[in-house]
């Protein structure tokens, strides 16, 4: 019999997420999304026995746990995950029992010894989905935790059906009067496409680690492979990941070396520029104090509003958000807007109010009607000025050109608060070239998707226009060439020209 503590010391976490990961056992659901090579199967294999270590002991003095992992087939979890398992756990040893194996469920029974005369006994059961669901499999399984191992590569039903059958193991009987049994169920997967289960969708109301996520379920991602930070660096060839970049696709590098979510299956993004881990803000953004606030605006009954505040050093923050959603006009709108201004922005100076440049047109002024800029313009109690062009492509590049721009070699050029949520959404997959929804593989136009995502982000490029100025957006886009073509973020600083950006 093994000493566990003496055991799991043996582990050298990967980097900090990997370990916040392992030592997590509050969670319901956790999951680790992380590159290739980055150490996410032994992190599980470890935080499954720091689990078993923590649960209650019975009444006879033994501490018991019972686990399954879970992989799409036995056969491949027999080649990968099994062969990493016996690395810290051999199924020879003396004390501990493996039955099953070669193409059919397996169950490895460890013993250790714990602290104060203790012993632990970590029943774990390995089992493989194939064509066949996973009640058919588990079948009146009861448990403490189990592991989906590629989660990605599983149906979200698996994950409904495990919480069901945790914390419940060992029975009541065995623990003292008023403890329970705790339960986990943890995932580890390399990025997949945001059409995944495991992102989540808002709008389809189905929660997942982004989207939608419940307060019991926890999300570690871990560095990308080439970022700064990234993990299990000194277990791997010191050029591991430029090597393995070479020859390979973008979208294959943004999935599995950067560790980005991949694109919806229904488009291609307007701008693949954006990296959530640069350009959102870990927390909520607040307005700093002293400087200027600017207001983007997209006209029609599903108007959007964006307010930003362009900072000394030429850094745009993204600090609000207004989608009232569909059927909205320009009096609700306007107060909405209002209503967000006083709560917020109180004693902040509108320098500039900018909106789409169709809007000012339409109003029959004789008969006293107003145009959608005027109305909202008259709430405000200050001009919405209509951009100096409506054309997409040049709208674009002034947004592009923010998210390429590294400000002293570090700072982003955009920075949004996370809670502008479907700004966020339409970044990474929701603002996206038209296609043919039945053929995934039709070329991409060059006009975006209208729909729920459009529309803030129609009202930012109006803003981002005004407050650059028209010659950074001409000359970039004679350097890149076509909107939509892929670059990476400019080296060293990059400022907006020495102009006047209030100055409309």
């Amino acid at each position: 019999m093994s000493d566990a503590p003496e055991l799991l010391n043996a582990w050298e976490p990967p980097g900090p997420v990997a370990e916040a990961f392992a030592l997590d056992f509050t969670s319901l659901f956790k999951g680790i999304g992380g590159p290739v090579g980055t150490g996410k199967t032994t992190t599980c294999i470890f935080s499954s026995q720091a689990f078993s270590a923590s649960m209650p002991t019975c009444l006879d003095g033994v501490v018991r746990s019972k686990g399954v992992v879970v992989r799409d087939s036995f056969r491949t979890l027999e080649k990968t995950t099994l062969a990493s398992w016996f690395t810290w756990f051999p199924k020879d040893h003396p004390s501990w029992t493996f039955t099953g194996g070669n193409d059919r469920p397996a169950v490895h029974t460890l013993r250790f010894h714990l602290p104060g005369e203790r012993t632990l006994e970590s029943i774990t059961e390995f089992v493989g989905i194939g064509d066949k669901r996973v009640e058919d499999i588990l079948r009146g399984w009861e448990g403490s935790w189990a592991w989906m191992n590629e989660a990605d590569l599983m149906v979200r039903d698996v994950l409904d059906y495990l919480t069901q059958r945790i914390r419940r193991y060992p029975s009541k009987r065995l623990l003292p009067k008023g403890v329970d049994a705790p339960g986990q169920v943890m995932a580890d997967f390399n990025m997949p496409d945001v059409d995944n289960w495991l992102h989540g969708s808002d709008q389809l109301n189905l929660p997942g680690l982004v989207e939608g996520k419940p307060p019991s379920w926890t999300f570690y991602r871990q560095p990308g492979g080439l970022d700064p930070g990234a993990e299990n660096l000194k277990n791997l060839p010191s050029d591991y990941y430029q090597r393995m970049i070479e020859g390979k696709p973008s979208w294959w590098k943004r999935r599995f070396i950067d560790n980005l979510w991949g694109y919806s299956r229904f488009g291609t993004p307007v701008y693949p520029e954006f990296n959530e881990a640069i350009h959102v803000a870990p927390r909520k953004l607040d307005p700093r104090p002293g400087v200027p606030i600017a207001i983007g605006n997209d006209a029609g009954m599903t108007p959007a509003a964006v307010i930003v505040q362009l900072l000394p050093n030429g850094q745009l923050l993204v600090l609000d958000e207004l989608v009232p959603g569909h059927n909205c006009g320009p009096s609700r709108f306007s107060d909405l807007l209002v209503a967000l201004l006083l709560e917020r922005y109180r004693g902040f100076d509108i320098r500039l109010a900018v909106g789409d440049p169709s809007a000012q047109h339409g109003a029959d002024t004789e008969a006293g009607e107003f145009a959608w800029l005027d109305i909202v313009g008259k709430a405000l109690g200050t001009p919405v000025l209509p951009c100096f062009t409506n054309e997409p492509a040049l709208r674009m590049e002034g947004v592009r050109l923010r998210l390429t721009t590294l400000i002293d070699g570090s700072t982003p050029g955009l920075l949004v608060s996370p809670h502008c949520k479907r700004l966020v959404q339409g970044f990474a997959y929701g603002y996206r070239f038209e296609n043919q929804r039945k053929d995934p593989t039709a070329p991409f136009k060059d006009r975006a998707e209208k729909n729920d995502f459009s529309h803030p982000h129609d009202a930012l490029q109006y803003v981002v226009l005004e407050l650059v100025g028209r010659m950074p957006i001409y000359q970039q886009a004679a350097r890149a060439g076509r909107p939509g073509r892929e670059r990476v973020a400019a080296p060293g600083s990059q400022r907006p020209g020495d102009f006047d950006v209030f100055a409309v």
